[in-house]
């Protein structure tokens, strides 16, 4: 069956003139007005030691309270249940390490735009990956006892080439639900691996007893936030009971994000939200067209462009 496709590019082009607005109410920082804006932001959130912490280990940790309340992550607990109970989960093998894995959550419960808008943990992703970043995925992982080990890799392996640049064009942002400890199967990182800008060889993509690894034990409600370079998996878990995890990658803007959020995106979630969450479903990147050709006011070459979509 055909796509109609001048009706997606004209639900687009509707989304998209929705997200201009937000903008001229509040444009974002560009040139030396966004690196004064990012640094008062880390001063304003108390970020400077996590910013130090992404440099040097290529990760960070939020503790419970400082991006979120206990009644947020309850909601997004709560969330991901119902969504599970409606929605088959994708294993993707019994031996991904991943666990049961919920895909395209965002516009299932406000409480997943709450937690991708929350300053804190949103700050990081911009000192990452600029103002313009974009989210990739809103993704839910479930796993019981007797959950295999998620082999160590890094978020860019099989997304760009190597060597990688030492700027992240990927990050992670991981809501931790329920508490992370060993015997739970928490994410394990190598502390600065993401300055060497290469995957991790096949022989030590197991290697979850090794040194130089250390296993994240934080309790639910905290929040991780990694480079994409970073070496990182999961440790098994043995425990009883489940481990729950909300993870947010996002990507910079020229990347196509994993999943195609300005498709799912309301009106109602762009009214609602500040003009940075049109930018992280994508609607003010630049726009694809068809056999009418780009729109020059859009791109600014048109007499009534606007500054603020340069």
């Amino acid at each position: 069956m055909a796509i109609d496709r001048y009706g997606l590019a004209e639900d687009l082009g509707m989304l998209r003139k929705l997200a201009e607005a937000k903008w001229r109410e509040d444009p974002l920082p560009t040139g030396p007005a966004a690196t004064e804006r990012l640094q008062a932001d880390i001063a304003r959130f108390d970020l400077a030691r996590n910013v130090v912490e992404l440099e040097t280990d290529g990760y960070t940790v939020l503790p419970p309270g400082k991006a979120s309340s206990p009644d947020l992550i309850e909601r997004l607990k709560a969330a991901m249940l119902t969504i599970e109970k409606r929605v088959a989960t994708n294993n993707l093998g019994a031996g991904s390490g991943l666990g049961s894995t919920l895909f395209h959550m965002l516009p299932e419960d406000p409480a997943f735009e709450e937690a991708l808008m929350a300053p804190e943990s949103l700050t990081l992703v911009t000192y990452l990956l600029g103002f313009r970043a974009k989210l990739s995925q809103c993704t839910g992982l479930i796993k019981d006892s007797g959950a295999p080990a998620l082999g160590l890799h890094a978020d860019h392996s099989g997304k760009f080439p190597a060597p990688w640049s030492p700027i992240s064009n990927y990050s992670v942002v991981t809501w931790v639900l329920t508490d992370y400890t060993r015997d739970n199967g928490a994410v394990c990182v190598w502390p600065g691996s993401h300055r060497w800008g290469k995957p991790v060889p096949p022989a030590l993509r197991m290697a979850h007893d090794h040194e130089e690894l250390r296993v994240v034990e934080v309790p639910a409600g905290s929040v991780i936030i990694w480079h994409g370079s970073l070496w990182h998996g999961a440790v098994p878990r043995t425990a009883q009971g489940r481990r729950m995890t909300l993870v947010l990658p996002h990507v910079r803007d020229p990347i196509q994000p994993q999943e195609l959020f300005w498709a799912s995106v309301t009106p109602e979630m762009i009214e609602r939200n500040p003009a940075r969450f049109s930018t992280l479903m994508g609607l003010t990147s630049a726009g694809p067209w068809l056999q009418d050709g780009p729109d020059p006011v859009r791109l600014g070459m048109g007499p009534t462009s606007e500054s603020h979509y340069e």
